[in-house]
């Protein structure tokens, strides 16, 4: 009697691959609605470096569409400066090409120290977390800076042309915060105003739930610890917007 022939295994299905800046592209824009989701999917390996690729990419296709702007930043900056020198239109635009590429290497620097400042913050509340967890949350945060960057363009094209819609520095970033309401002659204090707001506040919930899922916290450490790096980097940043408009 012939042996049976064993069945045949049938081929199993396997999931398409995905391609990782695409997945966390969409990350970035569901983080804006279900951050739970987006941090838990990443619990055991917290990304940060292609979500800020994605920011990156965007604040750069921005800056170039908002180059004529930027050149005309620099002329008012140089205005407040009797002895500063006078610049060609291709030297305006080098120079406003160099603050766009700039822009993005910043926001990560920014990122790293915010991310240091959050481990403290967690560590000193005495939550056991991961500095890679922390540059997460505030990488993902940072979504918030492209979309600030699309309503100051959309802001300043409705104004006019770069001529008409910037004749000071303050016309340089349109009020989207506090300063919408309050004005203050300190550049310090008027840029503390322009960092409180509907957005900044938004990053800092994205910030506390990336820390609450990603490392377990806490509710009480990881809102502690969003909150506290919000207010470090925010006065960091006012006092540089201070020393930079003098």
């Amino acid at each position: 009697m012939a042996a049976p022939v064993p069945p045949t295994p049938t081929p199993t299905s396997t999931a398409p691959s995905r391609i990782p800046i695409v997945t966390d592209a969409m990350r970035l824009v569901r983080v804006l609605y279900e951050p739970s989701k987006v941090f838990e999917e990443q619990r055991e390996k917290p990304t940060w470096f292609l979500p800020w690729v994605v920011i990156a990419i965007i604040c750069l296709v921005i800056g170039f569409i908002q180059l004529p702007y930027s050149q005309r930043v620099i002329e008012v900056a140089l205005q407040a400066y009797p002895n500063a020198p006078q610049l060609t239109p291709a030297q305006l635009s080098s120079r406003a090409m160099i603050g766009v590429v700039v822009t993005p290497i910043l926001f990560l620097i920014f990122a790293f120290l915010g991310a240091g400042i959050l481990f403290l913050i967690a560590a000193v509340m005495g939550a056991s977390v991961r500095y890679k967890g922390m540059l997460s949350a505030t990488v993902f945060s940072q979504v918030m800076v492209p979309i600030t960057l699309i309503l100051q363009s959309v802001i300043l094209r409705i104004r006019g042309a770069p001529g008409d819609a910037i004749t000071t520095m303050t016309d340089a970033q349109p009020a989207l915060g506090l300063n919408v309401l309050l004005s203050s002659d300190s550049h310090v204090v008027q840029a503390i105003y322009a960092g409180i707001g509907p957005l900044p506040i938004w990053a800092i919930i994205i910030t506390a739930i990336g820390i609450a899922q990603l490392e377990k916290a806490k509710k009480s450490a990881a809102w502690s610890a969003a909150i506290g790096s919000y207010v470090v980097m925010l006065l960091i940043g006012a006092l540089l917007a201070g020393l930079q408009r003098g």
